[in-house]
């Protein structure tokens, strides 16, 4: 009996140390894990590059060694269902979508999936239906909104351009992210009292004659970031330049190349550490509806002037930007 007693104390003690052993490898902090990880891109362009960089670089800090699986549909949404489709098929752990049409169409394509996704430069998740709200994700997906403060954009177009009183904005009416941006300038265009000229486009061939018609209508323009019109802002500038019409856009890159005057914006390599973070969290157990859209904050805003255009147009900068550090030469 007491020999009994022991082979059993014996076999109690080893469940105890295997249950100890596989409660410890539970337990392991993430810098073990080796995620897959897909991410559908809607077409190649710096900035959304730049996101994603910013995502890579954040779940590396935090200790993850992903593999990725990448593809991109060139900015063709009916290319959208194959690839994501394709990379659905490799099994991930989770995918990082990027912009508004491209999510949406993975929720809908992938609406059987199990893995999470996380979104990236999605104006609008709200309007888009993406999630049920800002303050909470949808079952299996959340992520970060890319819209800049309008109000910081306007009140920079004023302090750069005071005459300013029209404004023109160019956007495609069948893109929800394109019309959560026009939402949040016809509010910050009211309370600066500055009259919002919209012309729409749905067509990249119809883009350089829309810009046209802006002529002799309003003091300057806006391009939002928008997967067609981005795209299209050499078409734009070309236009636009020969009209002497100072053009803005929250998109640093195309400020940088001289074809915009000036960018308000958030920095995409920030919002890809925010997308990042949420990515890690997820990873780590977390559910996507417990966690809200992240909303850039005022330290995720920068702004650029291209030097070249203020020369053409003519334009001095005011004091108030002297010490901006932020011209384009």
């Amino acid at each position: 009996m007491k020999h009994a007693f022991k082979r059993l104390g014996t076999a109690t003690l080893g469940l105890v140390l295997a249950a100890a052993s596989s409660l410890a490898v539970a337990q392991q902090p993430a810098q073990t894990q080796m995620p897959k990880i897909a991410i559908a891109l809607f077409g190649p362009h710096p900035t959304l590059h730049q996101l994603i960089d910013g995502f890579k670089a954040e779940l590396s800090r935090q200790g993850f060694k992903p593999t990725y699986d990448e593809g991109h549909v060139n900015f063709d949404r009916s290319l959208a269902p194959q690839l994501l489709n394709k990379l659905a098929a490799g099994n991930p752990d989770l995918m990082l979508t990027i912009t508004t049409p491209l999510t949406q169409t993975a929720k809908q394509a992938l609406a059987n999936r199990k893995f999470p996704i996380v979104f990236g430069s999605v104006t609008d998740p709200v309007g888009a239906k993406l999630v049920p709200s800002a303050d909470k994700g949808d079952t299996l997906m959340t992520g970060g909104s890319n819209i800049p403060s309008m109000d910081a954009t306007v009140t920079f177009i004023k302090q750069l351009m005071p005459q300013v009183k029209r404004l023109g904005f160019i956007y495609n009416p069948g893109d929800d992210s394109d019309l959560g941006f026009l939402r949040a300038m016809e509010a910050a265009a009211n309370k600066h009292q500055v009259e919002l000229v919209k012309v729409g486009v749905d067509n990249a061939n119809d883009i350089p004659a829309r810009v046209q018609s802006f002529q002799g209508r309003v003091d300057a323009l806006m391009v939002p970031a928008s997967s067609l019109l981005i795209p299209a802002a050499p078409a734009i500038a070309s236009v636009a330049n020969r009209m002497k019409l100072p053009t803005f856009s929250p998109n640093l890159t195309n400020v940088a190349a001289h074809h915009f005057l000036g960018a308000m914006t958030v920095e995409y390599t920030r919002l890809g550490t925010t997308a990042g973070k949420i990515a890690a969290d997820i990873l780590r157990g977390k559910s996507p509806a417990d966690i809200p859209v992240a909303i850039p904050t005022a330290a995720d805003h920068e702004m650029k002037i291209s030097g070249v255009r203020m020369k053409d147009l003519g334009i001095q900068l005011p004091a108030s930007l002297k010490d901006c550090n932020c011209i384009a030469n």
